[in-house]
């Protein structure tokens, strides 16, 4: 779980985001997320097809990383929020690195959103 900060609210952080989930460490669902693009296409192309796979891979880098048996309402709905703002910010950056920039951004807003979103 997130540390509590003195006023008793809790603290959240993207590396310690999925820690409620077993998930220790962000980075295993950053690294797990490019593994499972790399299966396919690797590079990065700014369209919404490309972030439907982006949003795959991450779903099932997750499942891959849990030991529950499905996701939850909220993961689902960060991940979602995160796709778009994602989508957004690198709809015109068709020169992005994925592995450097486009998945850790994607993940950084999965996990800011989850943060807000996982009701501690």
């Amino acid at each position: 779980m997130g540390t509590r900060n003195p006023s008793g609210e809790a603290d959240c952080s993207s590396s310690d985001s999925f820690d409620d989930h077993g998930i220790d460490r962000g980075e295993q669902l950053v690294s797990r997320t490019y593994n499972r693009l790399a299966v396919g296409q690797v590079a990065f192309e700014p369209t919404e097809a490309f972030f439907d796979r982006l949003e795959e891979a991450f779903i099932w880098a997750y499942l891959g990383t849990v030991e529950e048996g499905g996701i939850e309402e909220h993961v689902d709905v960060a991940i979602a929020d995160a796709k778009a703002v994602t989508f957004e910010e690198f709809r015109d950056q068709s020169e992005a690195d994925l592995r450097e920039s486009v998945i850790p951004t994607f993940y950084q807003h999965v996990a800011g959103f989850h943060c807000a979103y996982r009701g501690e």
